[in-house]
């Protein structure tokens, strides 16, 4: 049997979406105002419409290339941080902060928490957004939503005096969530957590723990992923952004391996792995990074390949599934097309 494809979250969105887009705009640039003003200009309805053709193209387009498993696109958000924000209390878009995270990698303006997390309101954004998508798809729609380090990691916080108690207080509202995505029927969630790979220490400590947490009453049936990619540059081809060290995959292999989690979705194209780290995951499935998201070089079907058949020294093809480094939304869209059309190929030729 074939090795089963996926992608991770973002794809470049269609040109009939005006959104504010952070992949468009320098990061360094990019405020959270700019979508607020943004839908400030345009009716709920006149928006989720040109969300839903935005959808409809990409989800086609997905499906045409041969994903088994698929997201929307996240089209609808700004980024993959900024939208859960926006549907919590707690956190100010309106007066951002401009802050330097990642390590020292990155500058932006980026949310202020100022108030005590919680949910807005009792409805269940995040199934409503996969039950639109999937009644689009013939095939299973994965939903994404950031953990509780990544969002805390992409946030200023001003309000609690213990990081533990907000990751808590995150934990709750994300996993009410991701129980209202099991009741709807969505059997595909990911997690994304890259800022694991840039404080180890605390994710060791509780951040995979917390982690675990967001996907406790879910039921059988429904496969939990993790991602851990190694970070987005500022800008497509950019040389010398300062990526999360890829050994501290080896440091939270055993403790991400004996989590709740099914699969953990890892980096290895921009910076290959020793693949004896693949040796380290005795039960969990790996989705493995097998073409860069933000090189405009479109790797050959062959070499990516290559690579995937030295994976499969060190696992079961039954425990790969092959997927981009991270979301696709940095690269052209001819670019992506090509990239994304290897990557299936090369998986679909083994084992």
């Amino acid at each position: 049997m074939p090795l089963l494809t996926t992608v991770i979250g973002s794809y470049p969105k269609p040109v009939n979406l005006k959104t504010p887009d952070w992949f468009k705009i320098p990061q360094n640039q990019y405020a959270p105002t700019a979508y607020s003003g943004f839908c400030e200009g345009v009716s709920a309805e006149e928006l989720e419409n040109e969300v839903k053709l935005a959808m409809e193209k990409v989800i086609g387009e997905q499906i045409e290339d041969g994903i088994d498993i698929i997201t929307d696109g996240e089209v609808r958000r700004e980024n993959y941080v900024f939208h859960i924000c926006r549907h919590l209390q707690g956190f100010n878009m309106d007066d951002p902060i401009l802050k330097t995270y990642r390590n020292g990698a990155l500058t932006a303006r980026l949310p202020r928490i100022t108030g005590k997390i919680d949910s807005k309101t009792d409805v269940n954004w995040a199934a409503e957004e996969w039950k639109s998508a999937q009644d689009m798809s013939r095939v299973p729609v994965k939903y994404t939503i950031p953990g509780p380090m990544t969002v805390i990691g992409s946030t200023h916080n001003e309000y609690y005096a213990d990081v533990k108690e907000l990751s808590s207080d995150l934990v709750k509202v994300i996993n009410k969530q991701i129980i209202g995505l099991f009741k709807a029927g969505c059997r595909q969630i990911q997690l994304d957590e890259p800022v694991m790979v840039r404080n180890p220490d605390i994710a060791m400590d509780y951040g995979i723990d917390h982690a675990s947490r967001c996907f406790e009453g879910v039921g059988l049936g429904v496969t939990k992923t993790v991602h851990l990619c190694c970070g987005y540059p500022l800008y497509l081809d950019q040389e010398g952004y300062e990526k999360a060290d890829r050994k501290i995959y080896f440091q939270l292999a055993e403790k991400l391996d004996n989590s709740c989690f099914d699969a953990i979705s890892l980096e290895d194209a921009h910076q290959h792995n020793d693949l004896s780290l693949l040796q380290l995951f005795k039960k969990s499935t790996i989705v493995f990074g097998a073409i860069k998201i933000a090189d405009s070089r479109i790797e050959t079907m062959e070499e990516i390949r290559d690579r995937l058949q030295e994976a499969l020294r060190h696992i079961p093809a039954d425990r790969l599934i092959v997927s981009p480094d991270c979301g696709l939304a940095h690269l052209p869209h001819d670019v992506m097309r090509q990239k994304v059309t290897n990557m299936v190929r090369a998986a679909k030729s083994l084992p």
